[in-house]
């Protein structure tokens, strides 16, 4: 078991945390978004009550930075801060204090950047999957725990679909690595900078109507 700090206010967040919670991991503090946070458009409240944890949990909102917590993160001491579904890039500080473990919705070093699962069905990749991965001071270019690829084709699929079998995956990978995180054995893999792709803000004028109708649907409204 390792104290943990969770990051996240997305349903991938709460239903990961609530993994977490049930591998009997220490969540010290989760910190997630109110109402009126900024960053997160197209994307609905969760419905806490379907998730155990979220009550049993200290949390405190974060209504501009999380880099404005940073004396309250270190005070509380954690072996391993889980971001997960957050939008905010983080201070070397806080970075600094412990391990700072994430998920991203590609196959790294693929698909770095934003909103990866629209975008891999936009760009008509083959493929796609989910990427375990330390976060460093870049976007998405840190060391690489642990990938599994999705089965479903995105050039085929709509963004809902791919969105449901990442969050199955997400289950998958963290049952899988938590144990080793905690044991201090988990690989720390550097990404093949020469094979990055890095995905920009989806500018919707720019695809056909096809594929808008496929990628414009939950989470990317």
């Amino acid at each position: 078991m390792s104290r943990i700090i969770v990051i996240g206010g997305i349903e991938s967040t709460y239903k990961n945390a609530q993994i977490l919670y049930e591998l009997n991991e220490d969540i010290a503090m989760f910190y997630t978004r109110g109402e009126k946070s900024p960053g997160w458009e197209g994307v609905d409240m969760v419905d806490e009550s379907k998730f155990a944890f979220a009550d049993k949990v200290h949390r405190t909102i974060v209504r501009n930075s999380i880099n404005d917590h940073i004396e309250t993160i270190k005070s509380l001491k954690p072996d391993y801060i889980w971001s997960l579904g957050w939008q905010q890039m983080y201070k070397k500080e806080l970075l600094d204090i412990c391990p700072v473990i994430g998920i991203h919705e590609s196959l790294l070093p693929e698909g770095a950047g934003a909103v990866p699962i629209a975008n891999a069905l936009l760009h008509d990749r083959p493929k796609t999957g989910i990427t375990l991965f330390e976060l460093d001071e870049g976007m998405d270019t840190g060391m690489i725990i642990g990938q599994l690829a999705g089965k479903l084709d995105p050039r085929q699929s709509t963004s809902t679909e791919l969105y449901e079998e990442a969050m199955y995956l997400e289950e998958k990978i963290i049952r899988l690595f938590v144990p080793l995180l905690n044991e201090g054995i988990a690989p720390r893999i550097p990404q093949d900078f020469s094979k990055r792709t890095v995905y920009g803000k989806i500018n919707w004028s720019d695809w056909t109507e096809e594929k808008i109708k496929r990628a414009r649907v939950y989470p990317y409204v």
